[in-house]
């Protein structure tokens, strides 16, 4: 009988698991952000944080890689450098995975929500954020490709909250793109920095490959409705999500400094 419950209890995690990944599927195609769903889910299940984070780290990668080949088939994306800048954000990432042994992140624990903020801000007031059609580019591609990929591939692979919001608002700001272009083109460069990440988590044990294939599907389920909802309404839909997504990040980031860390 017991061992009756504990399937049952185990299967409906699995099931709540599985829904809420199609959410945060549909939410990360969109504007990113998707884990400020699964992660808490996954701590919420009684997963270690740990692993929660490595399994998280799984079921977004599928989701990313669903989109991104979304996006590509769609004919819309932008895919100028996308190559190169997948190569440079692959160097920053391990760059950064590797250093993430030897500095103390304290500093930038305490930075981010400043940051996270001051996208939220950017966001609301900006007008380049409402444009529906590019504008002239601050950078060449190239550049851009090379200084981002490293930079922003580099806070991947040593942080990585917020990764999708920053290369999607360099996009816009730098690149002048649409922020329906910056979505599309964010999703398989934030894949690759994604990937190196997981592969640290699997290399140390971290994974809950079971959980985070259910979760998977879940992703690709959400992802593809994402998508399509990008490709049909564009940035009259990634914008608010997108704002949305900032500000609940913003309020989870400062409130995990203020009460988690005791600072309360």
């Amino acid at each position: 009988m017991e061992n009756i419950v504990t399937f049952s209890y185990v299967d409906s995690v699995y099931w709540i698991l599985f829904s809420l990944a199609i959410v945060a599927g549909i939410v990360d195609a969109i504007a990113g952000g998707g884990g400020l769903i699964t992660v808490p889910c996954l701590l919420l299940a009684g997963v270690p944080p740990l692993s929660a984070l490595g399994t998280n780290r799984l079921q977004a990668v599928i989701g990313e890689a669903t989109a991104s080949l979304t996006f590509i088939m769609s004919k819309q994306i932008p895919l100028d450098g996308l190559v190169r800048g997948s190569v440079w954000t692959y160097a920053g990432a391990l760059l950064g995975s590797v250093t993430i042994s030897l500095v103390d992140k304290e500093s930038l624990e305490i930075l981010l929500p400043v940051l996270m903020a001051a996208i939220t801000v950017y966001s609301v007031a900006s007008k380049k954020l409402k444009a529906e059609s590019p504008r002239i580019a601050k950078m060449n591609t190239k550049q851009f490709m090379m200084v981002c990929g490293l930079l922003i591939g580099f806070y991947n692979g040593f942080f990585g909250p917020g990764t999708g919001s920053l290369w999607m608002l360099c996009f816009v700001v730098l690149l002048g793109f649409t922020l329906k272009q910056a979505t599309m083109v964010t999703k398989p460069l934030n894949l690759v920095g994604n990937l190196v990440s997981l592969l640290m988590f699997i290399y140390l044990g971290h994974v809950d490959f079971a959980l985070g294939l259910i979760m998977g599907l879940g992703q690709v389920i959400g992802s593809i409705a994402g998508s399509k909802l990008v490709l049909s309404y564009g940035s009259r839909l990634v914008r608010p999500v997108f704002i949305s997504v900032t500000t609940l990040m913003t309020a989870k980031l400062i409130f995990d400094r203020v009460f988690t860390d005791g600072l309360v």
